[in-house]
């Protein structure tokens, strides 16, 4: 199973029970949270007095702990154990970390629910690719589609505030409100929680993954040239051919090479359009096409050309709502 697909996009060139907030309240609920570098990252007690940031990505994979957090908090005699046909997963029931009413527990994944019927966050051993992130990102917990697959809220870019229990309806007519995709089951029921998206550039209607922690990791001839001194930003991803197509076309638009690490290159879009809404400029980050026709589509409704994060959604106040399945953008 891919957890971590979206992280492999940063570093390379399902139903089950959860809390709903919206159940225990029915008024919008501010959450402890920090905006750094164009990404949230919420601030959870812990049950043991601790705060512990948790990256929100809402393309991620897998909710999962750090192993170093694992230690500090004593819970190395939490940890689980279970094997499906050969595929090995450790976690940490979620009520042994926290148990704030206000912030939700993860949905549990179909691909556990007949092994696990208690919220969880996976514990998984360090990798090559969480200990090379781990460098750029500081976080303990990585909140990934499943930590947000259930409720609805609110990123408030402008103000940095964020906020769960803000609900969207469906009999609402707005521009800036669009209906997202989701991968389903034939009974309807959302097996992934990557949404899709459309935006328009250049005058084209183009498909996106709507991800909150699309993140560049910078090299120094992109921080240089970007004016940043961060290791790390909120970006947004595009596939190489149509990052191929707007070089071609647009000569004049900026070019980074080797923007980051990887040897990925960053193109400046001058401005996309959301509904009646227009921002810009636009930081992309060039991603093989494959990750999206080969990568994502294991996740997705449909194919898309990239990933939209912070270096678009910073000039926005979003709204996004799994139940609904609707997304408003508001400036």
């Amino acid at each position: 199973m891919e957890r971590f697909i979206i992280l492999m996009l940063m570093v390379i060139p399902i139903i089950g029970f959860s809390q709903k907030i919206s159940e225990q309240s029915s008024e919008r609920i501010y959450l402890p949270s920090d905006l750094i570098e164009g990404r949230f990252f919420l601030k959870i007690p812990t049950i043991k007095g601790d705060t512990i940031l948790g990256f929100c990505d809402t393309g991620g994979g897998y909710t999962a702990i750090y192993n170093s957090t694992v230690k500090k908090l004593g819970l190395e005699l939490k940890v689980n154990v279970l094997n499906i046909d050969g595929d090995t997963t450790k976690y940490i029931f979620a009520k042994e970390i926290y148990d704030n009413r206000n912030i939700p527990y993860p949905q549990i994944p179909n691909y556990f629910k007949t092994h696990i019927d208690i919220p969880f966050i996976e514990a998984p051993d360090d990798d090559k690719e969480s200990i090379f992130f781990a460098k750029f990102v500081n976080y303990q917990i990585f909140l990934g589609q499943f930590f947000f697959i259930n409720n609805a809220w609110t990123f408030n870019y402008i103000t940095g505030e964020m906020s769960v229990n803000t609900p969207l309806s469906k009999d609402k007519v707005d521009e800036n409100i669009q209906v997202l995709g989701f991968k389903k089951d034939r009974k309807g029921n959302k097996r992934f929680g990557h949404p899709s998206m459309i935006l328009i550039i250049d005058g084209k209607v183009i498909d996106f993954l709507f991800d909150t922690g699309s993140t560049f990791l910078l090299s120094d001839s992109g921080k240089a040239k970007l004016g940043i001194e961060e290791n790390a930003t909120a970006g947004s991803f595009i596939a190489k051919s149509l990052f191929n197509e707007w070089h071609l076309q647009h000569p004049d638009w900026r070019i980074i090479e080797k923007g980051e690490v990887t040897g990925a290159d960053l193109i400046e879009v001058p401005e996309v359009k959301v509904g009646n809404l227009t921002a810009g400029p636009v930081w992309f980050a060039k991603r093989p096409d494959e990750a999206w026709s080969k990568g994502m589509i294991g996740s997705m409704d449909k194919v898309v050309k990239g990933a939209i994060g912070g270096s678009f959604l910073k000039y926005f106040k979003v709204i996004i709502d799994y139940n609904s399945e609707l997304i408003k953008f508001e400036k």
